[in-house]
């Protein structure tokens, strides 16, 4: 049985795919297996990968979507590890590497994330511990293990499955990725995971996370271009999180927290292109979760101010 489990679904990204592959065939971390899930591609992608396939296991699937890809690669893998990568990304030299030495000085943790530079559709590189806030919380320090993990993992949301190791036994027990979310489907496997036990995050940024023009719209366009829908999509994966029942009374009230702020949102955008009424209500479902004096300022000026637009 391997130590580590790599899982990297693709669809139809033949040209990115191998260079994916090829930076984890490069680790020098022997003790793992490559599971690639071919996800309908149209592409060239299995012509490609058939030169790696003594090297790799190649699965293919009709096409259902990354969650599904990814379930199937966890189906099949036999590590203790799991690890993530997205066929567009890379990994550093050393990657697995230091994310097992670091895994094995802390054997208590459930799950590990290192930092990785995000290239946007701008081209420009960010740390995305910086756009996440996580970084700060680092005080200097090169590793962090927080103590509340679920309340941390949604505070400082979005995160990057690609960069993240996940105990296999860990990743069954909160369950799957769920195939119905299209947007924040990473976010709501991590603080599923966040709830089974310890976290630990590296502070060194190990992986390379691209975001480009594609055909499909990548999650990072979905959120700019449909920013309400996105928010109703973290309305739903709120509503889904509220319902373990093992949470506690902490973990419920920075849910109740997030939750508010978003219809918050929700009720800004809708304000801005004049649904007033439905702004409305989204303050006042904002001020049921959470009895903020921003949600109710948003909610009287409602009221009061008709030239909407300014609202953010």
């Amino acid at each position: 049985m391997p130590k580590v489990s790599v899982i990297i679904p693709t669809y139809n990204r033949g040209r990115f795919v191998v260079r994916a592959v090829d930076s984890v065939l490069a680790q020098d971390f022997p003790d793992r297996e490559i599971i690639v899930v071919d996800d309908g591609s149209t592409d060239d992608t299995a012509a490609l990968l058939a030169g790696c396939q003594n090297q790799i296991r190649y699965l293919h699937q009709p096409n259902a979507g990354v969650s599904a890809a990814r379930n199937r690669g966890i189906a099949a893998a036999t590590g203790e590890w799991l690890a993530f990568l997205d066929s567009d990304d890379e990994w550093a030299a050393g990657y697995l590497t230091k994310q097992m030495q670091r895994a094995g000085q802390t054997p208590e943790i459930v799950m590990q994330a290192a930092d990785c530079t995000f290239f946007g559709l701008d081209g420009r590189a960010q740390s995305y511990f910086e756009m996440n806030g996580a970084g700060a919380e680092f005080n200097g320090q090169a590793y962090l293990k927080p103590a509340e993990p679920f309340s941390f993992v949604l505070q400082h949301a979005p995160w990057q499955v690609g960069s993240t190791i996940i105990r296999s036994d860990a990743l069954h027990r909160a369950g799957l990725f769920d195939n119905a979310l299209k947007i924040s489907e990473d976010l709501d496997l991590i603080a599923r995971v966040a709830l089974q036990g310890p976290f630990g995050l590296i502070r060194e940024s190990l992986v390379n996370v691209h975001r480009r023009q594609e055909t499909l719209e990548c999650l990072t366009l979905q959120a700019r271009n449909h920013p309400l829908a996105a928010r109703e999509s973290d309305e739903r994966l709120y509503h889904k999180l509220a319902q373990i029942k093992t949470l506690k009374s902490p973990q419920r009230k920075t849910l109740n927290t997030l939750l508010s702020a978003n219809r918050r949102a929700m009720g800004n955008l809708m304000l801005a292109s004049g649904r007033i009424t439905e702004a409305r209500q989204r303050y006042q479902r904002a001020l049921s979760m959470d009895h903020s004096l921003k949600s109710l300022g948003r909610y009287v000026l409602s009221w009061t101010s008709w030239n909407q637009p300014r609202f953010q």
